[in-house]
């Protein structure tokens, strides 16, 4: 078997969108147990270990963003954003959330299932078409 197409198993992609759940509600979520809510309840904005765990949270954040916007361009990001947005009107249609706390928690889901297809684009586009992705950069 080719290396390229070992470890393609859809469980591949589901674990890519559990790393980014954890990534993005461990930054924030409506819980109060969160990054977020650690930060402000500290109060000194000026400690090392809150810049450290700002500057963390940022930068985890920061490189599942770059990686989802690479892997799938700006075309790929807006068939996923236009799907978001018909599951968003399909659930306020449905009356499926109705408080702030309830639109925070799909809004933070969405984010992350769209930075976990991201960080799987190049094995859903191996799947869909069979052709492998290589990118050749200097700038990586």
């Amino acid at each position: 078997m080719i290396k390229a197409l070992q470890g393609s198993s859809p469980a591949v992609l589901l674990m890519r969108i559990i790393v980014a759940a954890i990534v993005v509600f461990g930054t924030y979520n409506p819980s109060g147990k969160s990054v977020y809510h650690w930060v402000i309840a500290q109060g000194n904005f000026t400690d090392a270990w809150v810049i450290l765990v700002i500057v963390v949270a940022t930068l985890l954040n920061l490189a599942l963003l770059i990686a989802a916007w690479k892997a799938l361009g700006f075309l790929g990001t807006l068939i996923v954003l236009i799907l978001f947005a018909a599951l968003v009107y399909l659930s306020f249609q449905e009356n499926w959330v109705g408080s702030s706390d309830s639109i925070q928690w799909m809004a933070l889901t969405l984010y992350s299932v769209f930075l976990g297809i991201g960080l799987a684009g190049a094995i859903l586009w191996r799947r869909a078409t069979g052709q492998v992705v290589v990118e050749d950069s200097d700038n990586v």
